[in-house]
């Protein structure tokens, strides 16, 4: 089979019949770029939550807890054995001599009353070691207040983060600014902290016995959380602090970033045996794998994507094999003079595959262009935006998606030589005398 033939005999059958398959290209290049925008739409709020959870919730890329039962192992948070001072001992060992551990973060869950003269309210926090947290946040997340000063600046005594509600129920005064991460060369904006003088006072009963303890502490910062309901009880402070007010020298869990480009789940594995050949009961887990909110967002947008996929190629298919009947049924008598001069079935097949998949992939390339152009238009933009059940507002952004550009070329032209066979192999079974005798 001449390729050179064919591809010069298909080129020229599209320049000459193309124009009867306008609608078709505009139906199809329309579906392709609903099919693009929402794969990129979707795979930047991915990233978003990726970093709202091992960045700005500092949760690093692994959890090392102890699950008390069965349910702690699938929902966080759902009663963690603490980890003592011995087990830290060893954790820290292990995890100092793993290379592809770049930072690691003691994180204490603490919960009571919080007072002043004025109020009184339930808060539920950590205590973190606060250097190693600033760490695994980096550069654009590391000044995680809208008032005050992050607690790694705070030089003053017995600091305390508080979570937006929580510091408008003291009667702070809260700017009306959601958390945003610092661009790169960007300066967070520095906004003072105003609240009733005198220090707050903290009550908790402490671990291990029913005592109660308190201490007292001075608001120094206010922080946007992202979720209403965690900021109207959030308190964060410092290791020290929050071991000292809950009595114990225990914590709740490690936080462990890796180092860029480690693999995660063989990190996880080889840290687990690790641990376990140091005798420590504890388990690690992957940040993702009780993020119940990051599931669903991916589940949800995934199940859409999947939807419109199906959608544009049912259309793409029908449409192109619309077309295919009209154009091939009309063209009956060329493809039989083709036959009559030698030219086997397969050659004409082969024909009408590649015109119609000249047309798919122009129509591709007009819909993946346009494509471009809108997600250059939106974040250029920078459009923002509050979803449901947030706090503050996040960026409206198409990520570029270079494999589905790729893949949804491929599939269009696939799915065009596939219409193409279709009706060409029902005009190919009519004996040539036939067609050729037709008026």
């Amino acid at each position: 089979m001449n390729a050179k033939l064919l591809l010069s005999m298909s080129l020229r059958n599209v320049r000459r019949q193309g124009r009867k398959s306008v609608g078709t290209l505009v139906v199809m290049a329309v579906s392709i770029l609903a099919l693009c925008l929402l794969a990129g739409y979707m795979q930047s709020n991915v990233e978003l939550i990726q970093n709202a959870f091992m960045r700005w919730g500092a949760r690093g890329h692994l959890v090392i807890e102890r699950p008390a039962s069965q349910l702690a192992r699938e929902v966080e948070g759902a009663g963690q054995n603490p980890i003592g001072a011995t087990m830290q001992a060893g954790i820290d060992k292990v995890l100092a001599a793993d290379p592809d551990v770049a930072a690691r973060a003691r994180i204490l869950r603490v919960s009571g009353m919080v007072s002043n003269a004025r109020v009184s309210t339930i808060f539920a926090g950590i205590g973190q070691d606060v250097q190693e947290v600033r760490r695994i946040k980096g550069p654009a997340y590391e000044y995680d207040v809208v008032a005050g000063t992050p607690l790694w600046q705070e030089t003053r005594a017995h600091p305390l983060v508080l979570g937006q509600g929580l510091a408008a129920i003291l009667g702070c005064e809260v700017p009306k600014v959601g958390f945003a991460p610092a661009q790169p060369g960007q300066t967070p904006a520095s906004r003072p902290m105003r609240c009733p003088p005198g220090p707050l006072e903290l009550t908790v009963s402490t671990r291990g016995t029913a005592r109660i303890n308190a201490t007292q502490a001075l608001p120094t910062g206010i922080m946007d959380w992202g979720i209403k309901e965690i900021n109207d009880r959030l308190v964060v402070m410092p290791m020290a602090e929050a071991q000292a007010l809950l009595n114990t020298r225990e914590i709740s869990e490690y936080h462990v970033l890796l180092a860029d480009g480690a693999d995660l789940d063989a990190a996880r594995d080889r840290l687990s045996a690790k641990l376990k050949t140091a005798g420590l009961d504890v388990t690690v887990f992957r940040w993702s794998d009780r993020a119940a909110f990051y599931q669903q967002v991916k589940a949800v947008l995934g199940g859409f994507l999947n939807f419109i996929a199906i959608v544009a190629g049912i259309v793409g298919f029908t449409s192109l094999l619309n077309a295919s009947y009209m154009n091939f049924a009309q063209r009956a008598r060329e493809f039989a003079t083709l036959r009559s001069l030698g030219f086997t079935r397969r050659f004409v097949m082969t024909l009408t595959a590649l015109e119609n998949s000249w047309l798919a992939a122009a129509a591709a390339l007009v819909g993946i262009a346009c494509a471009l152009g809108v997600t250059w238009a939106v974040r250029a933009a920078k459009i923002m935006w509050t979803p449901p059940g947030s706090s503050n507002a996040v960026p409206v952004e198409v990520a570029w998606v270079a494999p589905v550009y790729a893949l949804t070329l491929a599939g269009v032209v696939i799915l065009a030589a596939l219409a193409s066979a279709i009706p060409t192999r029902k005009i190919l079974r009519r004996p040539i005398r036939s067609v050729l005798s037709e008026g």
